[in-house]
């Protein structure tokens, strides 16, 4: 089976490439250093009437970004998996502009923000958090071009495609399967479906032998069709990055989170 050469998407400036990676490693340090704190599935961990919230470091599980419509319904408006820094905007707002919720059990650590602007004052954290806003704002603009122009096959594939390669790129995962611990349902408040469109586009993925989704586990068939379906999409910008556990014992790579 061929398999599409994403091993080497597009780096960020190569001048800024050694700062960022030492403010990286300052800001991770610190997360580190405070107590690692546990939620369960549907925990809220950041209400958005929350003032001074904090930034989170998500050591394991998923957490979704989403905000609440007049007529009760939440629009999912970003995933974070392991690794992501939840709660950059807090920095300069008063209150978050989104909740963030456990989509699955999930351990993290915090940081006040107080401390997060103290840490600022060193030019490589405030580089290294200007290029983790850079990754939220792509996810959020490929997210707006995807539920615009792209029909449900193909915002399934590049939601997947998506995952997959943040997972792959921290290590997370060295094949092509991976837990999605995310129910049918909040696939469809991410990406915009209602959850009949989401099952019947699932089935025709199984279908076309491009992936099997089922049972909250991925099993990617045709890496290069699933690609074929979001060519023109924004690619990202990765860049190589510590692991999550450095100076800790966390294990570097896992096959399957949980």
């Amino acid at each position: 089976m061929p398999v599409f050469k994403d091993q080497n998407p597009p780096l960020s400036a190569a001048e800024v490439v050694e700062d960022v990676l030492s403010g990286a490693r300052k800001l991770r340090r610190a997360f580190l250093e405070t107590p690692r704190h546990s939620a369960s599935r549907g925990s809220v961990l950041i209400a958005d009437s929350e003032r001074e919230a904090p930034l989170l470091l998500i050591h394991n599980g998923f957490v979704g970004a989403s905000c609440a419509l007049t007529d009760g319904r939440r629009a999912i408006i970003d995933v974070l998996v392991p690794g992501d820094v939840v709660g950059l905007d807090h920095v300069v707002v008063s209150r978050p502009m989104s909740e963030f919720s456990a989509a699955t059990g999930t351990a993290y650590s915090a940081l006040q923000i107080a401390t997060v602007r103290a840490l600022m004052n060193n030019h490589d954290v405030c580089l290294h958090l200007m290029e983790q806003m850079a990754q939220v704002r792509w996810r959020r603009d490929r997210l707006a071009v995807m539920m615009g122009r792209l029909d449900a096959e193909a915002r399934i594939a590049a939601f997947v495609l998506n995952i997959y390669q943040r997972l792959r790129h921290r290590g997370l995962i060295n094949g092509l399967t991976f837990n999605l611990p995310l129910t049918q349902e909040q696939v469809a408040d991410h990406l915009g479906l209602t959850l009949v469109h989401v099952n019947r586009t699932l089935r025709r993925l199984r279908e076309e032998r491009l992936a099997l989704i089922d049972r909250q586990v991925v099993i990617i068939l045709d890496i290069d069709g699933l690609h074929s379906l979001v060519r023109g999409l924004p690619e990202p910008s990765y860049l190589p990055e510590p692991w999550m556990g450095e100076n800790s014992s966390e294990a570097p790579a896992t096959a399957v989170l949980r």
